[in-house]
């Protein structure tokens, strides 16, 4: 079901006039009635219902719960279109089995596939609705007068609905103009879910966003000089942007960007070495490496919660013992982003920041890189392919450290085959990055499993009680079986990456 409503922002002289007595001509407009709502959201830990355009939501209704599924619930201009999917369930417990829609059901499916459910924020609201005709249209007029709830923050929520129940967007403006015409009200930019998780994220207004790495503009035609300076902007760019992030909201992506960011400007570095034999290369890197291991921590908090955690207590059928550890782990993690904003405020990032700043105009000062960068990019890839080549060799027999070395050989072959996949055949590129990224799935869990002891010690250090002991214990023994069965992905993984064709060859 297509939903259409407009959305204003109140404040309190606009609740207490709208919830009044209603008149305009050439609408009908009935009675008010006012009830008190609590709306819980429901998501991962990681908020990948969130990340994939989707909101969850319970509400008290008739004794049960209306368990409600909202996808596509932008708000423009204050005007939201979402689809809406509504059921009767009868515990304070989402099922998804019960959503209509196949294919909704399946992208809910998906989203939330080896991890747990569990409360985010919720909404409690005085809503005063009235139905209203107009021509050929009826519409509901709703106020919402409340506040947005996550954890201990509190936000005040006050907004006013017209939402079209029949007939035509004619009729709603209509009768948005006869209600709400001649008066200065703000259209609402966001829906309920979306300020729920700004409060859950400690989001701002004007906060940045976490943004994803944009591709350097490279092509065959470019100098080394004007491609590696391409490369820089575009990780340089990365790391400033999620480094805001991180000092302004709670968002887990934020930290995820910013070191992928930091790697990538590895990355880039490492290919200027043999063209650029500086001291200040050098140092930069250092400093970057430096400041990638700090921000490391903060990741790897989130992924105790959401890649080691949350996958247990999702499938586990006896829950004793996992809302502790996960506290355990919140706290610990709340900890460690302290630790990490300190760092991106001092003197460790001024430092860096200068390099981010002022190192990549030098490169105009540095003779030998006006050559093509087509047949050096060839020598950086062969490189890379390298290390990774030769332990893959010996892929059933690596010890746990060269696993280890294997993942890093293959992260940095990753970053160098993205920057410069695009001086060569397209397609061939994509299949091999393709493939490199399944295999780096498998190292990359692996890794993970490595931390999964990480649990037992926070919850002895947090003091979160013996059923988290042994619902860490638990934890970490499902993945030690868990990592056995991956492990055994890595060997197909491989071949097909080997087989692939070196795009660059």
């Amino acid at each position: 079901m297509k939903e259409l409503e407009l959305k204003v922002e109140l404040n309190k002289s606009d609740v207490d006039w709208l919830a009044g007595e209603a008149a305009a001509d050439d609408l009908s407009i009935g009675p008010a009635t006012t009830q008190e709502l609590r709306t819980v959201y429901f998501d991962t830990p990681d908020h990948d219902l969130h990340a994939a355009g989707v909101s969850l939501r319970l509400r008290r209704q008739d004794g049960g719960w209306q368990q409600t599924v909202k996808v596509d619930q932008h708000v423009e201009g204050g005007l939201s279109n979402p689809i809406e999917l509504q059921t009767f369930i009868e515990e304070e417990r989402p099922d998804i089995t019960k959503i209509a829609d196949k294919k909704v059901r399946r992208a809910v499916q998906k989203a939330v596939s080896d991890t747990a459910l569990r409360p985010i924020f919720e909404t409690v609201v005085q809503r005063t609705t009235r139905n209203i005709k107009v021509q050929d249209s009826e519409i509901e007029f709703a106020i919402d007068n409340g506040e947005v709830r996550a954890g201990n923050e509190r936000q005040d929520l006050r907004e006013a609905e017209l939402e079209l129940k029949a007939g035509s967007a004619e009729g709603l403006l209509l009768t948005a103009e006869k209600l709400l015409a001649g008066h200065e009200l703000k259209p609402s930019s966001r829906s309920k879910a979306e300020r729920g998780y700004r409060l859950v994220l400690g989001k701002k207004d004007n906060s940045t966003e976490p943004e994803k790495a944009r591709p350097a503009r490279v092509s065959r035609k470019d100098s080394s000089r004007k491609a590696l300076s391409s490369m820089l902007d575009s990780a340089v760019r990365q790391v400033l942007v999620n480094r805001l992030a991180v000092l302004e909201s709670d968002d887990p992506e934020a930290a995820h960007q910013l070191r992928i960011g930091l790697r990538r400007l590895r990355a880039a570095l490492r290919a200027l070495r043999p063209l650029v034999d500086r001291s200040s290369l050098y140092a930069f890197e250092r400093s970057a490496r430096d400041i990638g291991r700090c921000v490391g921590t903060l990741r790897d908090a989130d992924v105790l919660i959401s890649g080691i955690h949350a996958p247990v207590e999702g499938a586990a059928t006896d829950k004793t013992g996992f809302a502790e550890l996960h506290e355990a782990l919140v706290r610990n993690r709340e900890a460690k982003r302290d630790e990490v904003r300190q760092v991106l405020s001092g003197p460790q990032w001024v430092k860096l920041q200068l390099y981010l700043t002022l190192w990549p105009r030098t490169l105009e000062e540095v003779d030998g890189l006006n050559k093509p960068m087509t047949k050096y990019a060839r020598k950086v890839l062969a490189k890379a392919w390298k290390k990774p080549a030769k332990l893959g060799r010996h892929l059933d027999t690596l010890d746990s450290a060269q696993r280890h070395e294997m993942r890093k050989a293959l992260k940095k072959l990753r970053y160098q085959a993205e920057f410069m996949a695009p001086l060569f055949d397209k397609r061939e590129g994509q299949k091999f990055i393709h493939q490199l990224k399944a295999l780096q799935d498998v190292f990359g869990y692996i890794n993970d499993v490595r931390m999964a002891p990480r649990l037992i010690e926070i919850q002895r250090e947090r003091q979160a009680g013996s059923d988290a002991a042994r619902a860490a214990s638990y934890t970490v023994g499902h993945h030690d079986a868990e990592a056995a069965h991956i492990w055994r992905r890595a060997g197909k993984a491989w071949r097909k990456l080997e087989r692939s064709p070196r795009f660059w060859a």
